[in-house]
């Protein structure tokens, strides 16, 4: 499975349907959260999986930010292997 690439969308539908989401965005590490996957914009399909975890992250709940418990998608509009390479050519 090394040179296969795993995109976002491809693991949408095995995703819980009642549980947070945060997606962060690998490039600039801004992050969006949702209630629910269902809210989840489809722009983010094309996205590659860079990885994921469980994290607490910020909520709006009656106009007031709680932290919650949530699943975290680190996203990135390049494939992990091609960002790793990269990394690699930095390296002195």
């Amino acid at each position: 499975m090394k040179d296969e690439y795993i995109r976002f969308g491809d693991i949408r539908e095995y995703c819980s349907r009642i549980d947070r989401v945060s997606i962060c965005q690998l490039e600039n590490l801004r992050y969006e959260n949702f209630e629910r996957i269902g809210q989840v914009p489809e722009r983010y399909n094309e996205m590659y999986l860079y990885g994921f975890g469980v994290i607490d992250s910020e909520f709006r709940e009656e106009g007031v930010l709680h932290l919650k418990t949530c699943i975290e998608f680190m996203l990135s509009k390049r494939p992990r292997s091609e960002i790793e390479q990269d990394d690699e050519e930095e390296t002195p």
